[in-house]
């Protein structure tokens, strides 16, 4: 029999949640690559390079270094050697760089084997090619990389334009370090965002700058957000910030799927600042509120938490992602996502009355002619098919229990000997608690048998307490580590155990988040 008891969110969460995604190699590249106000010569912030020097991996690349993913190595890699080339007049970096080109060019080998590409990656390689041709030109991995230049053609017959109107903010502009440096330096301070930045893009922001210092001008706004970042991340800088928005929404999701109650005093302190960004703009969700373009993930889970919370809103935003047969992330996106559709189920489903149903049964069957033998679903936001799947196993349930099942047998297929959940080689907190979260719902839905494969999660759990989640599994144009996230899909999972009766938490289990910091 199923034991319920009332788990707490750790109080103060809201406070804790400061929209800060994890450093990488390629963003810190960037950044690295600006010069010191009225000096040319000089980086701006050399403890990104020494940065980049503490991150190269035994490969001779950089990148995630428990995961191989050989987009996302390649453009961090790129990233890398483009700085540390730039400021390296005696040769001291020489191994680094030439041990990064042998890495680029066995990563080239792979890139055609793997389903999804980063965020710009079609349109953002091709730059980073160009700029280091004249130097290393032999060293690259042309060939390998032709279709590359095909696959951005198409984007850029999506976008049509890339001359950026300050009165116009587009997606397209979060990867504006792709324009060249004589087009960056005619363009000025009315394209940042309130925050001092380019759509919140450290390397749209660094790119911009580069090119204004070395034409002789300055941008003070833009240098403060990015020596924000430097400070923040001890020389290595995230994707972007702040991505507020996005972290409230999704770590509210966890706590939803782990049906903790929405009235209580930390999770409603959450909520609550949600309908005022849903209003902000164009109704719907942004990743943050400095960035006003929606996008259709952040607006359906958006949509459901606020559903959940009680909150009465229309779906009118959520219908703006619809096309023909599916739901899109973003009006002008090359691909669609499958997680954003499985989000989309759940949304539509969440919805009081029902009205959308004919819409859910049509992503439904598209969502079903996307299986796959492998990992029965894949996406271009996140690496592990354990986040997929999991969310999956909510939208379908009740719904479509002969998939729910599917997706409960291959948690259950995957599940490691040490009771833990990992796609890459070995068990993760992180995609641990995704599945955790998915079998706790399935349990309670009698779709799964017993609590054996959650107890034996626990036990997981229980080995691994005081550790923190470290893998880089969400894709953005590299691989990042949503902390805030993360950390509440953890907390989520050990709620949901302990109000099933199969994990009780001990009295050091309070999460330990004094390295998130927070969001002014």
């Amino acid at each position: 029999m199923l034991r319920n008891r009332s788990p707490q969110v750790p109080r103060g969460w809201l406070h804790r949640l400061p929209g800060w995604l994890g450093p990488d190699a390629y963003s810190t590249g960037w950044v690295a690559l600006v010069p010191r106000p009225g000096n040319p010569t000089e980086p701006a912030w050399p403890q990104a390079l020494d940065y980049l020097r503490s991150q190269q991996l035994p490969d001779g690349g950089w990148g995630e270094p428990s995961i191989y993913y050989a987009h996302e190595r390649t453009l961090s890699t790129l990233g890398a050697i483009m700085a540390l080339h730039e400021w390296d007049p005696s040769n001291e970096d020489k191994e680094r760089i030439d041990a990064g080109l042998a890495a680029l060019r066995r990563y080239a080998g792979d890139l055609a084997q793997e389903p999804h590409e980063p965020i710009g990656f079609e349109l953002l390689v091709p730059r980073l090619r160009d700029w280091l041709a004249p130097e290393f030109g032999s060293a690259l991995p042309h060939e390998a990389w032709a279709p590359i230049d095909k696959l951005g053609a198409e984007k850029l017959a999506i976008i049509q334009k890339m001359n950026p109107d300050p009165s116009v903010v587009q997606a397209w502009w979060f990867s504006m370090e792709l324009l060249p440096e004589t087009q960056l330096v005619s363009l000025d301070d009315t394209l940042l965002d309130d925050n001092g930045s380019i759509a919140t893009s450290t390397a749209a922001t660094a790119a911009y700058l580069r090119a204004r210092r070395r034409a002789g001008f300055d941008s003070p706004r833009a240098a403060e957000y990015l020596e924000q970042l430097v400070d923040r991340g001890q020389g290595g800088v995230p994707v972007g910030w702040p991505f507020e928005v996005y972290e409230r929404i999704w770590a509210l999701d966890s706590f939803m799927r782990a049906k903790l109650d929405p009235a209580s005093p930390e999770i409603a302190k959450i909520a609550e600042t949600l309908p005022a960004s849903w209003d902000l703009n164009e109704p719907g969700f942004s990743y943050s509120d400095a960035f006003p373009i929606n996008d259709g993930d952040d607006t359906l889970v958006g949509f459901a938490i606020l559903n959940w919370a009680g909150f009465d809103v229309r779906s009118e935003p959520v219908l703006e992602f619809w096309d023909t047969d599916h739901f899109r992330t973003y009006l002008d996106e090359r691909g669609a996502s499958v997680s954003v559709n499985i989000h989309a189920l759940a949304a539509l489903r969440s919805q009081p009355g029902f009205p959308h149903e004919d819409l859910a049964l049509t992503v439904t069957e598209w969502l079903k002619e996307r299986r796959r033998p492998d990992t029965l679903f894949a996406d271009k936001w996140h690496l592990s098919p354990c986040y997929l799947v999991a969310h999956a196993i909510p939208a379908f349930a009740g719904w479509e229990d002969a998939i729910a099942r599917e997706c409960i047998d291959f948690l259950l297929d995957h599940q490691r000997a040490d009771g833990g959940w990992g796609w890459f080689e070995h068990s993760t907190l992180e995609e641990t608690s995704h599945s955790v979260l998915g079998l706790s719902f399935a349990l309670e839905q009698g779709l799964l048998e017993n609590d054996a494969p959650l107890r034996r999660a626990a036990r997981f759990f229980a080995a691994n307490a005081g550790q923190k989640p470290t893998e880089r599994l969400w894709i953005g144009k590299t691989l990042y580590c949503p902390e805030g996230i993360v950390e509440a899909t953890l907390v989520a999972a050990k709620a949901s155990l302990e109000r099933l009766g199969v994990w009780r938490k001990p009295q050091s289990e309070e999460p330990d988040l004094s390295r998130l910091r927070v969001y002014p």
